[in-house]
């Protein structure tokens, strides 16, 4: 028993945080034994209930029958403890790794095994609405930072024998744990075995948030369009898993990761599904508006005021070069300008404390742009355009990155050849999405080729009664 003390110790320099408690087992040898858990990480009105008072009660040794040291272990557990999960291990790592997961162990003098006694008690936050998915209609739970939390939350869901959960632990130091959640028989069984590998193909000292996942097994991890999905909203993953995607839960983050994940999805919500048919297909019309208007509005205005005034009505050009006049930069360098001080406004605001954030993002939108003017160093015209191209990828915020990458892109080439180099950036990012893949699957797959059944559930949201739908769970 010394010995096992002093190599769990070795373990843990200076003890910092473990509890060592000696006690003996009321049997007919009094079984010398100690039970080590972490201080914090444990319940401690658990472990007191459940296994020091069962296990040094006055007399227990009628309730154990054919005892020897090599079953007492398995005996206490079936007879004694009343805590339930509790198990066995043979392994002193092992063991190790369970208090470090928030679990009592249990060791007893003589005994080949290890009594673990799941009693973990952490502080977690509550289930509240997720602030980067608000919803008008539907669910307004979201995921927490607690794995078997956000396993629950999916469960209550779909109360299905064929809903797995499969657990894998990455990280060489943080040793995380991964859940893998799909619907058996729905899901693609060659995807999932292809996610399997790539996880099992990681190989880093910890998986602190679900985005370290996402670099290792994506597709493309260059590319600057996400091709695996990430949300806070139990409904969404519910909603992807039963359309046959796989969803991987990471502890410690309340993001959930889908694959695959299509172009599409960028341009839907859940929320879709919770209102009429007609107004969610509106809505997703204006999506692919706003889409198109903020990545190409500036890049049409620069195409206009360099190649293509001709096109104006000569009353709105008069207006336009009024409104220019004096301002000593080219359209190009204008429209860049604007877009970095824009770009500059929204990073002060998200990462500064939330009320002084959003004050930020009001005062300085507001003064910057009233000041820019008035000192002559941008157009009305242009405040005006970069409002409408930030309003309008707000609409798609999932597609950040992309889209100023892509608005950039554009800015150039209309700067070089006007309209001309539009359409052909436009053809080029088309021809790459093109030969984008998720998981094997196309990322434009719903939106081309262009078959009928394809409207029913990508330009627009068709009744939900029209949509087929299998129904091989059961």
């Amino acid at each position: 028993m010394e010995g096992i003390e002093n190599r769990l110790k070795e373990f843990f320099y200076n003890n910092e945080g473990l509890v060592i408690r000696p006690f003996k087992i009321k049997t007919y040898r009094n079984h010398k034994a100690f039970i080590a858990y972490i201080d914090g990480l444990v319940h401690m009105n658990s472990i007191e209930i459940n296994v020091l008072k069962p296990l040094m009660k006055e007399d227990i040794t009628q309730q154990l029958h054919y005892i020897t040291s090599k079953t007492i272990a398995d005996t206490l557990i079936a007879q004694v403890i009343t805590s339930v999960n509790s198990f066995t291990v043979k392994m002193l790592d092992e063991a190790v790794f369970q208090l470090l997961k928030g679990s009592a162990i249990v060791f007893i003098e003589d005994s080949p095994t290890a009594i673990v006694v799941p009693s973990q008690n952490w502080e977690t936050r509550s289930v509240a609405e997720p602030s980067a998915e608000a919803v008008v209609r539907g669910p307004r739970e979201g995921f927490n930072e607690d794995l078997y939390t956000n396993i629950t939350l999916i469960r209550r869901k779909v109360k299905n024998t064929k809903l797995k959960f499969e657990f894998i632990t990455r990280g060489i130091y943080s040793n995380t744990e991964l859940a893998i959640c799909y619907i058996e028989g729905l899901a693609d069984e060659k995807i999932l075995k292809e996610l399997k590998e790539r996880i099992e193909r990681m190989n880093i000292d910890a998986v602190l948030e679900s985005g370290y996942i996402e670099e290792f097994i994506e597709d493309q991890p260059l590319s600057p369009f996400p091709t695996i999905g990430n949300t806070e909203k139990p409904d969404v993953v519910v909603g992807k898993i039963l359309e046959g995607r796989i969803a991987i839960l990471c502890d410690g983050t309340p993001f959930a990761l889908t694959i695959p994940h299509l172009f599409i999805e960028h341009l839907q919500t859940g929320e879709d599904y919770y209102t009429r048919w007609t107004y969610a297909s509106i809505l997703r019309i204006l999506r692919f508006f706003a889409l198109f208007i903020t990545t190409t509005l500036p890049a049409v205005y620069v195409a206009v005021q360099t190649f293509h005034q001709e096109i104006i009505p000569f009353k709105l050009f008069l207006s336009v070069a009024s409104a220019r006049d004096g301002i000593p930069f080219s359209s190009f360098t204008e429209a860049v300008m604007m877009i970095i001080i824009f770009e500059l406004i929204k990073e002060a605001g998200i990462r500064m404390p939330k009320p002084v954030g959003e004050a930020i993002s009001i005062v300085g939108a507001i003064v910057l742009g009233q000041a820019t003017v008035e000192a002559g160093i941008a157009s009305p015209l242009m405040v005006i355009v970069v409002a409408l191209t930030a309003i309008a990828g707000f609409v798609v915020p999932a597609l950040d990155e992309a889209i100023l990458l892509s608005r950039v892109l554009l800015l150039v080439f209309a700067s070089i050849v006007g309209f001309y180099g539009i359409v052909f950036g436009i053809t080029m990012i088309f021809i790459y999405l093109c030969n984008l893949r998720s998981f094997g699957m196309e990322y434009l797959y719903a939106l081309t080729p262009t078959y009928y059944k394809n409207f029913q559930d990508a330009y627009i949201r068709a009744p939900l009664w029209s949509i087929f739908i299998k129904k091989n769970a059961k």
